[in-house]
């Protein structure tokens, strides 16, 4: 939706008395429209309640024009258990680490490209969102968010790893952007988002774990499992291997 006309919405809205009837105008205006998560963040805003806002998102959902940046709506739920309804309603998988390993596959042993990294006013806007967390599970969360459908570049990921206080979580961090970076030949960035030696040498490790090493130990075990579910335990042995 262009920016004039999202303002006379907002305006409309703002004039509204009661959830019922924001949520009238709203799907009236979900027919002919589509929004930014940014734009969808700032209608959702306008309720009052989690309830109003979640049923909201839900109409909205289809008309979103921008998927990649759904960390933009997440914020505008205050409770965790909000925000992972919104999510759900996202289509954010609920295994994160799981829809990545398969994403792995695709892309690598089909040899298909990464699409190019998050573009700058989003990332900007990203990093002010994980400014204003207070806990760092909740940057956790956001990460995984952003990750699930951006890629970033080694200078952009190292910048998400300084949002961290703890060394722990910028490691836990990581091992969500690993696979989603895309000059790898530019790792050493990475290095030096981390003041310890002991987790340089756990972040260079998690590194040079090299891409073709993974295909070939993934692969395999992709194919057994889609013929015979008891190889489950296969590829949750081997993650635990790479992702732990």
């Amino acid at each position: 939706m262009n920016q004039l006309d999202f303002s006379g919405l907002l305006g409309t809205l703002n004039k509204q008395n009661s959830s019922k009837d924001r949520a009238a105008i709203i799907q009236t205006t979900v027919a002919s429209n589509t929004f930014t998560c940014e734009q969808v963040a700032q209608i959702i805003e306008q309720l009052s309640f989690s309830k109003d806002r979640l049923r909201v998102l839900k109409i909205i959902r289809p008309r979103i024009s921008d998927l990649e940046n759904t960390f933009q709506i997440i914020k505008a739920f205050t409770f965790a258990k909000d925000q992972r309804k919104a999510s759900a309603l996202l289509g954010q998988p609920e295994d994160v680490e799981i829809a990545f390993q398969s994403r792995l596959v695709d892309e690598l042993s089909q040899d298909v490209d990464m699409p190019p990294a998050m573009e700058l006013s989003a990332f900007s806007q990203l990093l002010d969102t994980l400014d204003n967390q207070t806990f760092p599970k909740e940057q956790l969360y956001l990460v995984e968010l952003a990750a699930f459908r951006n890629t970033f570049t080694s200078a952009q990921a190292a910048q998400i790893l300084e949002k961290f206080k703890f060394p722990r979580y910028q490691l836990k961090a990581l091992k969500i952007l690993n696979y989603r970076i895309t000059d790898p030949q530019n790792h050493f960035l990475l290095l030096q988002a981390f003041t310890y030696s002991s987790y340089k040498k756990k972040v260079s490790a998690l590194l040079s774990y090299s891409f073709s090493e993974k295909v070939d130990s993934i692969a395999p075990t992709e194919a057994k499992i889609a013929t015979n579910p008891q190889h489950c335990d296969e590829i949750h042995y081997f993650t635990d291997a790479i992702f732990s």
